[in-house]
C-alpha cells in the first residue's frame, strides 16, 4: 500500500475518468481506472486499492449493483467507495447509501471538495484496519492470559496450600519438593510474561522504513546460528536474495526465528538441509525457509501463529511465541506469511514482502 494511497475510478466516460484521474495524480494518489462495472469486478479480483470512485450510471451495469457486489464479497468489502453522480436528489443519494457507498461527489465536481472526501476516506478506511488488527490483537491477548497463564498460576495455588499443610505437619522432605516445584513454576510463569511483554513491545512498534539487503542479512544470521551448535551436519542453501523495505530490527527478529526454528526442528536429523529462496511475482517478493526437519501436521494449521500454540512436544524446545511474532512483524510491514508442512517430512515458511 502506497503511503498516500490507490484509487480505482469506475465510468464509462472516458474524458470523465481523464479529468477526475488527472486531479488525483497530481495530489499523488496513484491511479487505475476501469470503463464498466464488469471490469471493476474483475480487477478487484486481483487488486485491493484504498478507495473506489464509481459512477452512478453506467450502461454495462449500474453503480449501484456494481458497488452491491463489492460489498457482499469478504474480499473487497472493507474498501471504501465514493460515487460519482450528477443526480443530487435525495432518493438518488439514499440508494447510493443502502447500496453500501460511504460517500457521494455532484457533478460537475469542485476540485478541493472531491480532494477533500477522498483523503478523509481513505484515513477513515486506514484507522478501521488499524482498530480492528488492534481489538483482535487484544483479543488474543485476552485469551492467552486467561488460558495460558492460569495453568501455571492454578498449580502454584495448590503447591503453596499443601505446603502450609506439610509445614504443619513438619514434613522436611515434602516441604523441600514442593518448593523446588514451586520453583519451577514461577520460572515458567516468568517467562511467558517476558514473552509476552516481548510480543507485545513488536505489535506497538512502529516501523523504521529502510532498504535491507536480505543476502548479507541472512549471511550474518546463519553464521550465527551455526556457531551455536558447531558439531552439526548443516546444508545451508541460500541462493541470491533480493532488497526489501522493511525495519531493519524487526526484520532481522524475523528471519531469526524462522530459521531459529529450522535448525531447531532438524536436530535430529544427521543430514539437515536449509534452504532459503526467493520468488518474485508481480505484487510480492517471496522469501521461503525450508528444511527437511520434524515438520508439522497441516489440520493444525490455525494454531501455527498462534500465541502459546506449540505442535511439538517438550523434545524440541520452545516458548510458542515465535512464530507468532513473524506473523505480526510482516503484517505491520503489509505482508504475509504461509506455511506448509506435513510430520517428519520438514516445512516451509513463506515470506511475502509487498512491493
Amino acid at each position: 500500500m502506497s503511503d498516500i494511497g490507490e484509487i480505482l475510478i469506475v465510468d464509462d466516460v472516458p474524458e470523465q475518468i481523464t479529468f477526475a484521474g488527472s486531479i488525483l495524480r497530481e495530489a499523488g494518489y496513484k491511479v487505475r481506472a476501469v470503463t464498466s462495472g464488469g471490469a471493476a469486478l474483475s480487477y478487484l479480483e486481483r487488486h485491493q486499492p484504498d478507495l473506489i470512485m464509481l459512477d452512478i450510471k453506467m450502461a454495462d451495469m449500474n453503480g449501484l449493483d456494481v458497488c452491491r457486489k463489492i460489498k457482499s464479497d469478504e474480499m473487497t468489502t472493507n474498501i471504501p467507495v465514493i460515487f460519482f453522480t450528477s443526480d443530487g436528489s435525495p432518493q438518488t443519494i439514499r440508494k447510493g447509501f443502502e447500496a453500501g457507498c460511504c460517500d457521494y461527489v455532484l457533478k460537475p465536481f469542485i476540485r478541493e471538495e472531491y480532494l477533500a472526501r477522498v483523503k478523509t476516506h481513505i484515513e477513515i478506511a486506514r484507522k478501521t484496519i488499524e482498530l480492528e488488527n488492534a481489538n483482535s490483537e487484544l483479543k488474543m491477548f485476552t485469551s492467552a492470559v486467561s488460558h495460558d497463564l492460569r495453568s501455571p498460576l492454578s498449580v502454584m495455588k495448590m503447591l503453596i496450600d499443601t505446603l502450609e499443610d506439610e509445614l504443619e505437619n513438619g514434613s522436611g522432605d515434602d516441604v523441600k519438593q514442593i518448593m523446588e516445584m514451586l520453583k519451577g513454576k514461577s520460572e515458567q510463569t516468568l517467562k511467558m510474561t517476558e514473552h509476552l511483554l516481548e510480543f507485545s513491545r513488536v505489535c506497538n512498534a512502529v516501523p523504521k522504513i529502510e532498504s535491507i539487503d536480505l543476502n548479507i542479512l541472512l549471511e550474518d544470521i546463519c553464521t550465527e546460528l551455526t556457531a551455536l551448535e558447531p558439531d552439526r551436519n548443516i546444508t545451508l542453501d541460500i541462493s541470491p536474495l533480493p532488497t526489501v523495505s522493511g525495519d531493519s530490527v524487526l526484520i532481522r527478529l524475523l528471519f531469526r526465528n524462522l530459521l531459529s526454528n529450522a535448525f531447531k526442528f532438524t536436530r535430529n536429523r544427521e543430514n539437515a538441509v536449509i534452504a532459503v529462496s526467493a520468488v518474485d511475482d508481480r505484487k510480492y517478493e517471496i522469501i521461503s525457509v525450508k528444511d527437511n526437519g520434524a515438520g508439522f501436521d497441516m489440520k493444525y494449521y490455525d494454531k501455527l501463529f498462534a500465541v502459546f500454540r506449540r505442535l511439538h512436544s517438550d523434545e524440541f524446545e520452545g516458548s510458542g511465541v515465535g512464530l507468532a511474532l513473524c506473523d505480526r512483524i510482516i503484517r505491520r510491514h503489509g505482508g504475509k506469511i504461509q506455511a506448509v508442512g506435513a510430520p517428519d517430512k520438514g516445512a516451509e515458511f513463506s515470506v511475502y514482502f509487498k512491493k
